[in-house]
């Protein structure tokens, strides 16, 4: 619609309207043909708010990693250069090891020289001595609750419970023996074998082990006043253990 054909549209409506003022014509036609342009308001609040973000987390950004090139700079000085304290600390465990290293080394010193005295005097000795220096290689004992057994074989016990334990101790040799003579220093067979009766026969067997050392023997339960245990050992275990007699009796009080 051409700007005429606007006026004429509009002439009319003022016609019906019964608006005759020219003033208020003229008002109504400009503002209908020439509209007013409306500004463009820009805010650029938010522009210099984000500005600002960026620089202020520029300058913490800045900040942060010239404190971190500081510490890291000073921890390196640090490492670096060892306090007197740390100096102490190292010169003390290196005269520790100095020291252990002049002990290992006199050990094996004297252990060379042992070995070669030891090598000049075993062919000097008969055959029932290193029989004996065999059989020193091996210990036995029999205990009664933990107490060895006296020499003439007889101990009163506590009632109730009752472990009788025959222990084997192994020294080893260090090379100082031949096999054949170490074979020779232990007791026949199985050592436990050696302990060929036993009354009353409900015992249960019990074991106990260690570095270089046995032990087997029997637990008594619910012992009575008055009751007793007898055992009886070969003679070659009586040798060993030193007793005076193959015999034992354990008396419950």
């Amino acid at each position: 619609m051409s700007e005429n054909q606007i006026k004429k549209s509009i002439q009319y409506i003022f016609t019906e309207n019964q608006v005759y003022d020219q003033g208020t014509k003229k008002r109504i036609l400009n503002k209908i043909t020439n509209p007013p342009q409306k500004k463009r308001r820009t805010s650029l609040m938010p522009i210099v708010v984000t500005i600002c973000l960026l620089l202020g987390t520029g300058v913490w950004i800045s900040t942060i990693l010239s404190n971190s090139s500081q510490n890291q700079n000073l921890a390196n000085t640090e490492e670096e250069l060892p306090t007197s304290d740390n100096l102490e600390g190292i010169s003390s465990e290196n005269d520790k090891i100095a020291e252990l290293e002049f002990q290992v080394s006199t050990f094996e010193d004297e252990r060379e020289y042992y070995h070669e005295v030891i090598a000049q005097i075993l062919p000097s000795l008969s055959d029932e001595e290193m029989l004996n220096l065999a059989k020193s290689h091996f210990r036995y004992e029999l205990s009664v609750n933990q107490t060895p057994l006296t020499s003439n074989g007889k101990m009163e016990v506590e009632p109730g419970e009752v472990d009788v334990m025959l222990t084997f101790w192994m020294t080893p040799h260090y090379n100082v023996l031949s096999d054949e003579w170490y074979q020779k220093g232990m007791i026949s067979g199985d050592y436990f074998s050696h302990i060929e009766k036993v009354e009353p026969d409900n015992g249960e067997v019990i074991y106990a082990d260690g570095a270089n050392v046995t032990a087997q023997g029997y637990k008594f339960t619910n012992m009575q006043s008055g009751s007793k245990i007898s055992l009886k050992i070969s003679e070659e275990l009586r040798e060993r253990l030193s007793l005076d007699t193959n015999e034992i009796e354990i008396l419950v009080k």
